[in-house]
């Protein structure tokens, strides 16, 4: 079976059926293009999985840009 660029008649169908093939339809599409979306973007991404990981720390200590420069 070849899946081209044949176009389907649905003409043939009565108004609820024509709705419905168009629902699926819409649904299909959205269900695809973010499949190829994801895709896209974790083959777009160099780094390894674990880099997106967020780090467990124990504590978290604020500080401003100027302390780090603060000689000790």
């Amino acid at each position: 079976m070849t899946y081209g660029t044949e176009k389907l008649d649905i003409s043939i169908f009565p108004e609820e059926a024509k709705r419905q093939i168009s629902e699926f339809y819409l649904f299909m599409v959205q269900k695809y293009l973010k499949q190829n979306q994801r895709k896209s973007s974790n083959t777009s991404s160099r780094l390894p999985a674990e880099f997106y990981k967020p780090i467990k720390v124990k504590q978290y200590m604020e500080f401003n840009r100027e302390e780090i420069y603060q000689d000790a």
